[in-house]
């Protein structure tokens, strides 16, 4: 009985142990989707200076706007979303452009600088699987993601995201 007692202990401990050390991987690859994190994406500045999002968006809601210089949708977008982002929201556009000639392109738009950053490597892009242009990704203050849309929105649609974003309470 003792032996069948020992035994039955060290496969129970066996089993316990097996089960703290094989346990199902998390996945913890971003995939871009509603209830993510964007805090730890890093993106590059016009001066070349390197910050995640997190740092970008300060605790702030904010809209994180993938375009690009010579995509029409984009051009005709632009106005809508200087106009209607407010000054408690962050704007954060996101362009493979070159500083240069991305500063030049706003300006023309009247849209501050300190709203620009830049994907040189295309490693944001990808990991926010960029295919049509323009993207817009709105994040609640806490840096999860609560909606997307893509393609160029209306004032109200804009609105209504920044809204959501806003109201969000999940972090």
């Amino acid at each position: 009985m003792k032996i069948s007692r020992n035994l039955l202990g060290s496969i129970f401990l066996l089993l316990l142990a097996l089960g703290i050390i094989i346990k199902p991987a998390r996945s913890s690859k971003f995939t871009a989707q509603v209830g993510q994190d964007v805090d730890n994406i890093t993106v590059t500045t016009g001066s070349g200076q390197r910050q995640t999002l997190g740092q970008v968006l300060g605790h702030h809601a904010g809209l994180l706007n993938f375009f690009a210089t010579w995509c029409p949708a984009c051009r005709m977008e632009l106005p809508n979303l200087h106009s209607t982002v407010t000054s408690s929201d962050k704007l954060i556009l996101l362009s493979q452009g070159s500083p240069s000639s991305t500063i030049t392109f706003l300006r023309q738009y009247g849209v501050a600088q300190a709203h620009s950053f830049y994907d040189p490597s295309g490693q944001v892009f990808t990991s926010f699987f960029i295919t049509t242009l323009p993207t817009s990704y709105f994040v609640n203050r806490y840096g999860i993601i609560v909606s997307k849309v893509v393609g160029p929105m209306t004032p109200t649609l804009l609105r209504e995201n920044l809204r959501r974003a806003n109201e969000s309470r999940v972090g």
